[in-house]
């Protein structure tokens, strides 16, 4: 993972505000933050800008919405060279129930993340997948039982200050 820019202690609080609720206001911010409107305005678009700030997203339950089930496929190809690696990334970026893909080390080449209204459902878009995408060699299905702890963002202070949290 490439390294981001340098970021000091005001911004580490800046993101650390944000993860928690991306909504609130720059006057709210700012009071959580210590400091005035404007400058931390201005910090926060700076790294909007750097994209060290991706974007804002609702955290939807999905629970309330539909029946679903979440699965986590672990993929293996057949060839490992870029144009292989290309086509399978391609093919899950448009593949609107993959909501995450992480290419790994090990045993497998990819998990993927998937969503679906039912078990047979992901069984479909499995056999869509494997018949598109001839480099596949195997897929592992795990189905996800239970979400025990959710993303809650990420531990900015305890990975860019390492010791940090210890001592605040």
């Amino acid at each position: 993972m490439a390294k981001a820019q340098k970021i000091d202690k005001m911004d580490l609080k800046i993101l650390s505000v944000l993860q928690a609720d991306g909504r609130m206001s720059n006057t709210e911010l700012a009071a959580k933050v210590g400091l005035s409107a404007s400058p931390c305005h201005a910090r926060q678009r700076d790294l909007e800008k750097q994209k060290v700030i991706r974007g804002y997203r609702a955290d939807i339950d999905m629970g309330k919405l539909t029946d679903y089930v979440e699965v986590l496929s672990f993929v293996t190809l057949h060839k490992h060279g870029r144009a292989q690696q290309g086509a399978f990334e391609t093919l899950i970026q448009e593949t609107p129930q993959a909501i995450a893909c992480y290419q790994i080390s090990g045993n497998f080449d990819y998990i993927v993340h998937f969503i679906c209204r039912s078990v047979g459902d992901y069984v479909s878009l499995h056999n869509e997948l494997i018949e598109s995408e001839p480099n596949i060699a195997s897929v592992t299905t795990n189905v996800i039982m239970s979400e025990t702890k959710k993303f809650a963002g990420y531990p900015v202070k305890e990975l860019v200050e390492p010791g940090a949290a210890k001592d605040a």
